[in-house]
């Protein structure tokens, strides 16, 4: 059987995984993102503390600042949620597809094969996969054809 050229198709993985995944870093940058405004608040207090002048300043000042801290903190929030999607699906996403083969193979579409892209470990992993496949399908279809063969008798 000729093997079949890799096409690209957009491949998701599992909204749960993607999901906890995605949350896993948007806590993750959070934790940070508030240890560095624990840090940053520390020094406001010591700097204010020796220049009291500065906090009228500040407080005048500080408003704009603070929707400016917001807006890049949600625009931070926002690239790094596209970042881990396509990371996440970059990842397992070829694995997902040899699931979605597995349980197509399951149902009994034993000519059902993984196509991945090659020069990675999935790419190698999907090309085992497909020549077992070569090797069980004329085996598996014999199997079937007896087991009906069976049952018409």
């Amino acid at each position: 059987m000729a093997e079949k050229k890799f096409q690209r198709k957009i491949i998701f993985i599992k909204k749960s995984q993607q999901g906890k995944m995605l949350a896993f870093v948007l806590l993750a940058v959070l934790f940070g993102m508030s240890f560095v405004f624990y840090e940053y608040v520390n020094l406001l207090e010591g700097v204010f503390r020796k220049h009291p002048v500065l906090l009228y300043v500040f407080i005048e000042e500080g408003y704009g600042l603070l929707v400016l801290f917001i807006a890049k903190l949600f625009l931070c929030f926002a690239v790094l949620a596209l970042i881990t999607a396509v990371l996440t699906n970059k990842i397992a996403g070829p694995l997902y597809k040899i699931e979605i083969t597995c349980k197509k193979i399951a149902g009994g579409d034993y000519s059902a094969r993984a196509y991945l892209r090659s020069g990675d470990a999935c790419g190698d992993l999907s090309k085992e996969f497909n020549n077992m496949m070569d090797k069980l399908e004329p085996k598996l279809r014999a199997a079937d054809e007896k087991t009906q063969g069976d049952k018409n008798v």
